[in-house]
């Protein structure tokens, strides 16, 4: 017998399917050209093939065949795509999970990172309390929770270097940023797959200890030539249900309740008495300025994107993508644009497969010129931001406010002006940056034969940053401090330029062969790569009028500063080998080596061996199940494994030299040792162990795991002695755990030719622990507590011990308000009370890390109407509500407060409050009193759409019309009451959408 696979949308030769017959051992695969040959058959035999990706056929055996296989797109959750190569999900070991593109978009249209945080919990995207919706703030995402102590802050915008918790991110089979993803064009993507343990993310060794996000793209479908477009309207709605500020008449009546209109001296008080009268006539008269709605619009944005795809039955295939996406912000004249254009070429002679991905990006963005949204908030609403003929003021009332005071003390005096945060918006200041990133991937494949297959890839990108910040002389930041006595110093440019490249390259031999009941598969592999980046910032003062935003016009360098940078060359090389085995599909193994060498590390410890071993059991495969047709998968696996982290400085581990420019020897610049090197820094390393199961029954599909991960030589700051010259070297130390469960499930009730209803939920639970730290640590959590009793450090300070989370709320512990004095009584820890604060008793009062996450929802479908609906969780953490601390029982009451202010502080003697007394001498430090359990309930997308039937597009000479609405973030409700994005607002999110193919 003889035979050929073939792909019944292109007419290619399916290569290395799988062909048996059926009630028999004896199996083949298809070689280069998709032939089979079987020499032992008979009549009335039965052929099976099948082949990931698509539909599995059987037919009649014949002397010759031809056999055409259709895509099967639900089968993507049946493959697992490791960037390296794709295996079939039932015979892997790891714990990996896969989202295809629809279900993406099914969540929302805004991008990957948004639809992900919607899906599977595993990926954890905090909220940003401080940037809200900032279209321009880049996401912090981890997973399986955090591992190595945060980054040190970057000043510069053009910041190249990566989260030490973040993820790897492979696109196409080459390594990527969270910024390129979150700019990805969602219509562009095929599958999303999170490969979770060791023996999953193994194959990246020493990059993959804090998971691996492996993305793939689209691919031509068929071979007729086809146009697509996809648009959508996108409104971006500010969500303020989270402030609860006073207006004009109760915060007139907060400042009277507060003494701030009452002095001992007479004279003063008469201009307090008129500075009141006047306001309060004001307010009668209708002025309650709504100032958070002044830098807020409704952000109109849209996105457009057009794919043509071309190709031949047999050899050349086309897809060109063409996409522009604006993002218009909630505060106003805030946008991120992204205009991208990507070809993918591929050819196929004989045995060989030639492919390539050229993609170019160019983004312009811009941060809003109204300045922080905090700014807003405070202002008092008895205050007028524009003038009768709807100027916008300067200052928002002549006299100004009052200063700082003392309560029955007869401090209360008059100052200087208040600044309008809405002129800086109207004199020329401007907050842009833009970057182009030109990325090509090319790939090749050699068929050699039916068993084995060469895969060599090359990888160029290149990016360039550009951002120009300029703060006019008249600007608000100018107008106290050290610019009221040089004034020609008012003005500043900040000017910053990056730029990074990576090449990189890996060639990959793969084996695959089944004989008998036994199926084989190993990949060996080699791996080069090289990244550069370097970033410079230069900050000029000094212009002698608003409208001039061009650097040449400053009068010099910003006072005592001189232009600032960094930069890096990384040099990675590795060999991979990793082989899978398994015995009449029931019994499986997975092992995986991989050995790295980086310059990243000390010249002691450039190699790292990461390896997992994997194990698995397909129990529905035994004899004594296969009578259970409603059990249709049930896999049993396990693995454990050692991997790396590399997200740290360059020069963390080589001798840094810094010139000494302000001095010269014979015309020569001395240089110094600006950082100790550390030539036996060693990788960071997590070791996984992972068991779980996967269920398939019925309409029930359910994937539980249970890890623990332990991660040491943690990359931290360790201290000298100051007699080295050095306060600081990076060393290894200490040993953290992470432990959890993840439990996925979805059910479909009901399903049939006319539509489905799916329910889905899923439930992670997270366990931080420091199980050893060094000596070293002691003098760092020293500094902290030194920093702790700061008056100007009302949050609680980062701190580390044995025992304990990396993300522990450190505070000291209150009895309360004292009803006779309105002071805080603090319990020390002998148990004895006190009203002085002293950061030694400070104890752990909570866990910042939600131990409980997941996600809840539905989707349904009937006659081309669909519907879906998810719901996020969280809880059994704790947060420190600094809004209470901020907003009530530290609020300045010269500024706008929150309405808590009215009832919760303590004024006199007996009274029983929540919050304190306040005084400008004592301000509220880290108290265990505002540390709160946070539960949180969010509606984070609602879709619907409508597939039109084909009788209505044919007729229009289409192949698909589609309109969807999505509605994204539309509530979420919380046990906390906390202001949330204080910098830049929340946003919900409503868009229309249209997808037509021609």
């Amino acid at each position: 017998m003889k035979g050929i696979v073939l792909s019944e949308e292109d007419g290619q030769p399916v290569i290395g399917a799988t062909v048996s017959i059926v009630g028999t051992t004896v199996k083949t695969v298809t070689d280069a050209n998709g032939v089979f040959t079987f020499s032992q058959w008979k009549a009335g035999d039965k052929i099976s093939v099948s082949y990931l990706g698509m539909v599995g056929r059987t037919v009649a055996a014949s002397k010759e065949l031809t056999i055409r296989l259709k895509t099967d797109a639900k089968q993507l959750g049946e493959v697992v795509v490791t960037g390296i190569y794709t295996r079939k999900a039932e015979s892997y070991t790891g714990a990996a999970a896969t989202v295809t593109g629809k279900e993406l978009k099914r969540v929302g249209n805004q991008n990957i990172l948004q639809s992900l945080k919607n899906l599977d919990p595993t990926v954890y995207i905090a909220d940003n309390l401080l940037l809200g919706s900032d279209p321009n703030a880049v996401p912090t995402i981890s997973m399986r929770g955090t591992s190595s102590f945060p980054a040190e802050g970057r000043s510069l915008k053009s910041n190249y270097q990566h989260d030490p918790n973040a993820p790897l991110w492979i696109l196409d089979g080459f390594e990527t940023t969270a910024e390129h993803v979150m700019d990805l064009d969602m219509n562009r993507v095929e599958s999303v797959t999170i490969l979770k343990d060791a023996s999953a993310k193994a194959l990246y060794g020493s990059k993959a200890a804090n998971g691996v996000i492996v993305i793939e793209t689209k691919r031509l479908a068929g071979t007729e030539t086809r146009v697509s477009y996809s648009g959508s309207l996108d409104l971006e709605l500010a969500d303020l249900g989270s402030y609860d500020m006073t207006n004009a008449l109760e915060k007139l009546q907060v400042e009277q309740y507060e003494g701030l209109y009452t002095t001992k001296e007479p004279i003063l008080q008469q201009k307090l008495t008129e500075r009141y009268n006047q306001r309060y006539l004001n307010v009668l008269n209708g002025l309650n300025t709504d100032w958070m709605a002044l830098p807020l619009h409704t952000g109109v944005g849209h996105k457009h994107n057009v794919s043509v795809e071309m190709g031949d039955a047999r050899s050349l295939r086309a897809v060109f993508h063409v996409s522009y996406n604006d993002v218009t912000g909630v505060m106003k004249e805030s946008y991120r644009r992204n205009l991208s254009a990507t070809a993918s070429l591929s050819y196929r002679r004989n045995n060989f497969l030639f492919r390539n991905i050229l993609e170019v990006i160019s983004n312009n963005s811009q941060d809003s010129p109204y300045g922080s949204f905090s700014d807003y908030v405070r202002m008092n609403p008895y205050w007028a931001a524009h003038d009768s003929r709807g100027n916008v003021l300067r200052y928002v009332e002549e006299a100004g406010i009052l200063t700082a005071y003392v309560i029955g003390s007869g401090a209360t005096s008059l100052a200087d002006e208040v600044c309008n945060p809405l002129y800086n918006a109207v004199i020329g200041t401007s907050l842009k940056s833009t970057y182009t990133q030109v990325t090509n991937n090319f790939y090749t494949e050699w068929m050699m034969n039916h068993d084995w297959k060469t895969t060599l890839r090359i990888g160029m990108m290149r990016k360039r940053n550009d951002a120009d910040s300029f703060y006019p002389s008249h600007h608000s930041m100018f107008q106290t401090g050290a610019y009221s006595i040089e004034p020609l110093r008012k003005g500043r440019y900040i000017m910053e330029n990056g730029k990074s490249s990576d090449l990189s390259g890996d060639l990959n031999i793969n084996y695959n062969h089944a004989f008998g009941q036994h199926n084989v598969f190993a990949n060996a592999g080699y791996f080069v790569s090289e990244s550069k980046y370097q970033a410079y910032q230069h900050i000029a003062e000094g212009f002698a009028n608003n409208s001039v935003a061009d650097a040449t016009f400053a009068r010099q360098y910003a006072k005592d500063t001189t232009p600032t940078g960094n930069a890096s060359t990384v040099r990675d090389m590795s060999f991979l080998l990793s082989t899978s085995y398994d015995f009449d599909s029931r019994y499986l193994a997975d092992v995986t080596l991989r050995e790295s060498a980086s310059s990243l590390y000390g010249s002691d410890h450039r190699w790292a061996t990461s390896w997992s071993v994997g194990l698995g059991w397909n129990v529905h495969r035994e004899a004594f199940m296969r009578n259970m047709g409603w059990l249709r998968q049930l896999k049993i696996r396990g693995s454990y494994g050692l991997t790396g982290n590399q997200n740290f400085d360059t020069n963390a581990a080589i001798a840094t030299y810094r010139y000494i420019t302000g001095y010269n020897y014979f015309g020569q610049s001395g240089a110094l040792l600006a950082l100790m090197p550390n030539s036996k820094l060693m990788w960071e390393q997590k070791k996984d162990l992972n068991i779980g199961f996967d269920m398939k029954a019925g309409p029930l599909n359910l994937s539980f795991d249970w890890y623990s991960a332990d991660t040491k030589n943690m990359l931290t700051d360790v201290t000298l002695p100051g007699s080295t010259g050095f306060t600081t070297v990076k060393d290894n130390l200490g040993l953290v755990r992470n432990s959890g469960v993840e439990l996925k499930a979805s059910i479909t009730p009901w399903q049939s030719k006319d539509g489905f209803v799916s329910v889905y939920g899923s439930f992670v639970y997270t366990k931080n622990k420091i199980i050893r730290l060094s000596e070293s640590m002691k003098e760092y959590n020293e500094r902290m507590l030194a920093q702790a009793i700061d008056i100007r450090q009302s949050a609680p300070v980062l701190m580390y011990q044995d025992g304990l989370s990396m993300n522990t709320i450190w505070a000291v512990p209150s009895a309360g308000i004292d009803p006779q004095t309105g002071r805080e009584v603090y319990i020390k820890k002998d148990g004895t009370y006190t009203y002085v604060y002293d950061s030694s008793d400070m104890v752990a009062a909570g866990d910042a890390t939600p131990k409980y996450r997941g996600t809840a929802g539905f989707s349904a479908e009937y006659k081309g109407f669909g519907l879906t609906a998810t719901l996020t969780y969280l809880a059994g953490g704790q947060m420190y509500n600094a809004t209470l601390v901020d907003r009530v029982e530290d609020a300045d009451i010269q500024y706008n407060v929150d309405r808590r202010v009215l009832t919760g502080r303590w004024n006199h003697v007996g009274q029983v409050s929540q919050y304190k007394g306040f005084s400008s001498a004592s301000k509220t430090l880290a108290t265990a009193r505002f540390v709160q359990d946070r539960n949180e309930l969010s509606l984070s997308s609602v879709s619907a759409y409508y597939e039109f039937p084909a009788s209505l597009y044919q007729r229009l000479r289409m192949q698909r019309l589609r309109m969807a609405v999505y509605l994204n973030n539309v509530a979420t409700f919380s046990s906390i009451k906390v202001e949330r994005g204080t910098s830049y607002p929340f946003a919900r999110t409503l868009s229309f959408s249209l997808t037509a193919s021609f």
